[in-house]
């Protein structure tokens, strides 16, 4: 795997930013992370009313922002993908994703540090309940910037038929090291979104995204079949 101390990003493959990302609050997806089951789960009015009330105010707290790139594939192996500049990403499963396509692109989502912080100072105060909610809105919130940022580029590509396989994949998952987040980071020169990175290779803030999905060209349509 490259490990680049600079961008080895090409110069003719711009990085697009989002510094501002419509996203809604992902209040199924939050309750289905604080463990509520829609068949199951019951909560009086008042209970529901103030839980939701805790979600909301946990969303103001989140900045959803985001980058993509675009990178041609220049070898395929069975255990790598080979990426313009040499960069290579090092997993088995991602190069069977990626067997049709013939380029991939690099995001990454961030909802900012103020939803972090607000659920470690929960915490601190002994508010657990809170630090919960926090955590969850702030998770659940730069999964849905992610997939702004997927439907996006999907659309961008349908424009030269093209599409997006139908699984990306991030850093962490499975065989495809979490020591890739480094070439993410320094690819699609996150810094810019004021993100770091540890010498663990975790991001910071802590509600960060980032993830590979291939491009692939669309199939054609195929000609209706007509009786003579």
């Amino acid at each position: 795997m490259s490990n680049p101390k600079g961008s080895c990003r090409p110069e003719s493959a711009p990085i697009n930013f989002f510094r501002s990302i419509p996203i809604e609050v992902p209040l199924r997806m939050v309750l289905t992370r604080l463990g509520y089951r829609s068949s199951k789960t019951v909560l009086p009015g008042k209970q529901r009313e103030r839980l939701e009330q805790t979600i909301a105010e946990s969303f103001t707290l989140c900045e959803a922002q985001g980058c993509w790139l675009r990178l041609p594939i220049v070898e395929k192996r069975a255990d790598a993908t080979v990426l313009a500049e040499g960069v290579v990403l090092q997993s088995a499963s991602l190069a069977s994703l990626l067997k049709d396509s013939h380029a991939v692109v690099l995001m990454a989502s961030t909802v900012g540090p103020e939803i972090v912080a607000a659920a470690s100072e929960a915490m601190t105060r002994g508010d657990g309940a809170t630090a919960v909610i926090h955590d969850a809105v702030g998770g659940q919130s730069a999964d849905a910037a992610m997939g702004w940022i997927n439907e996006y580029v999907r659309r961008q590509l349908s424009r030269s038929a093209e599409r997006l396989t139908s699984q990306r994949y991030s850093p962490g998952y499975g065989d495809f090291s979490l020591e890739h987040q480094s070439l993410f980071y320094s690819l699609l020169e996150l810094e810019r979104l004021g993100l770091s990175l540890t010498s663990r290779f975790m991001l910071v803030p802590e509600k960060s995204v980032t993830a590979v999905a291939g491009i692939e060209s669309a199939r054609p349509l195929e000609t209706p079949y007509e009786t003579p």
